[in-house]
């Protein structure tokens, strides 16, 4: 299982906004950490096909992940950072629904979705409306959603975001318990979110990766 980035390149008009970056990884989580404007989000939305490169390939096992189309993104879990979500859905409607979009059987769908709403310590509240939720429970909501499926890549764009320090934990902890047998990428600007769960840091600065490292590497410098 390994996700292959070469000479990976998107540029805007003329402006690079991510430029030449060539990575491997396989199983493990990895932390993609720089400011805003970084190039962390232009990268994430092509690791799941909603931008084509301008240049350079992401391949999956030695495929193309835009030509294996469909086929990839059922591997793929996603919390974009901007998580839309229908208000007046309770938890569990809206993770059936979705477990529906994904083309899971009812049954398992239910199934899944009331383990999944138990696990990020949500069943108390599985048939509450969303819009009640704070914005900790939409997150851990939308944790849950982006494994519904079981992805073997879950790609996850400043998934604490205006969360408050105890959710931050709570939601790193939520990650972690989920990255067993994944690769896991996980983008943020702050150094906590990642220092004590990823397996690897990259640090990304006006799209490219200027330092590569296990945390303690990283986090020392």
């Amino acid at each position: 299982m390994a996700l292959i980035l070469d000479g990976l390149t998107k540029t805007f008009s003329s402006f690079p906004a991510v430029n030449n970056l060539s990575y491997t990884m396989d199983t493990g989580v990895y932390g993609l950490l720089g400011v805003n404007g970084a190039g962390k989000t232009t990268l994430m939305r092509m690791l799941c096909t909603l931008l084509t490169p301008t240049s350079g390939t992401i391949t999956w096992d030695g495929q193309d992940i835009f030509s294996l189309g469909s086929a990839y993104r059922n591997l793929l879990g996603y919390l974009p950072q901007d998580f839309g979500y229908y208000p007046d859905f309770s938890a569990l409607d809206f993770m059936c629904y979705l477990a529906a979009l994904k083309g899971l059987d009812r049954r398992a769908a239910r199934r899944r979705s009331l383990e999944l709403l138990e696990t990020v310590g949500l069943a108390d509240v599985a048939r509450q409306k969303v819009r009640t939720f704070s914005g900790g429970m939409k997150q851990r909501l939308g944790i849950a959603q982006a494994v519904l499926n079981d992805p073997a890549v879950l790609v996850l764009d400043e998934p604490t975001a205006g969360l408050d320090p105890k959710e931050r934990v709570r939601f790193r902890n939520l990650i972690a318990s989920f990255a067993q047998d994944k690769i896991v990428i996980l983008s943020t600007h702050i150094v906590s979110d990642v220092e004590y769960i990823a397996d690897e840091i990259l640090v990304m600065r006006a799209g490219s990766f200027i330092m590569r490292g296990a945390p303690t590497e990283v986090v020392a410098t």
